[in-house]
């Protein structure tokens, strides 16, 4: 558990009827929802949102995440989210999670990677100078330089999706909470009814907009304590979108009560 700072921002969730799936535990882009709406929440205290970004000609994308979870909390359970800024260089800003649940017994913990880039051109913006450093707590609770992650060079199994208008963000491209959906959708039956991720690593390489035809292609671990890799990729233009690499355990016994 990271120490108590002024940088540090945290804020209680309730999980939801409609945040989980048929055992009663919250879906994977749940959580991943729960740490987006408490980076947004950070920011607005900081007065450092994408609101006052756009204001400026700017605005925030993510471009990587590592998850690890410990225990997907269930249905009616409250969590507590503890985020912060934990490092800036370049290009790119670090912001890091911790889930816990009453107990104070930990969840889950996720490490991101963002950007700040320019409304019209699209390009990216050096970060070191747009926020002071009174805003950064350097501490890492995952050490992860998000080094590329790897393609699928066997393909197992393919699906594809069309970008809805409510898989859309601020930005109006598709949220970064989606492509998690998409990765466990992209996953045949047989995994998604025995298993869930407990480890996800995402690699956001270009944006999906409204009407976007989306294939994802996966390569499945050759044991169970492998990664599934998973490539996304824009059917209309050829384009590379993410890629994904994730571990999947076998369910724990229902959590129905």
């Amino acid at each position: 558990m990271v120490k108590e700072s002024p940088a540090l921002f945290d804020c209680s969730y309730e999980v939801l009827s409609f945040d989980t799936d048929y055992q009663g535990r919250a879906h994977l882009s749940a959580l991943m929802n729960y740490l987006q709406d408490a980076a947004r929440q950070h920011s607005i205290r900081d007065h450092f949102s994408v609101f006052e970004l756009f204001d400026k000609g700017l605005t925030w994308v993510v471009s990587r995440y590592h998850l690890k979870i410990d225990r997907y909390p269930e249905l009616g359970e409250k969590i507590q989210v503890k985020t912060w800024a934990s490092g800036k260089f370049g290009y790119y800003a670090l912001r890091d999670f911790e889930i816990y649940d009453t107990s104070q017994k930990q969840l889950a913990v996720a490490t991101s990677s963002w950007m700040i880039i320019e409304l019209n051109s699209r390009r990216p913006v050096k970060v070191e100078n747009l926020f002071p450093d009174s805003l950064i707590l350097p501490a890492r609770i995952l050490d992860d330089d998000f080094a590329v992650l790897p393609i699928v060079e066997r393909l197992d199994y393919k699906t594809s999706f069309r970008v809805c208008f409510e898989d859309l963000d601020f930005n109006r491209h598709v949220n970064n909470v989606v492509y998690s959906r998409w990765a466990v959708e992209g996953m045949p039956q047989e995994v998604l009814f025995s298993s869930r991720v407990y480890e996800l690593e995402v690699n956001y390489r270009s944006e999906a907009f409204f009407g976007d035809e989306i294939e994802i292609i996966s390569q499945c671990p050759s044991s169970p304590e492998d990664f599934w890799v998973q490539q996304v990729f824009n059917l209309s233009t050829g384009k590379e979108l993410a890629r994904l690499r994730s571990l999947w355990k076998y369910n724990e016994p229902d959590g129905r009560h």
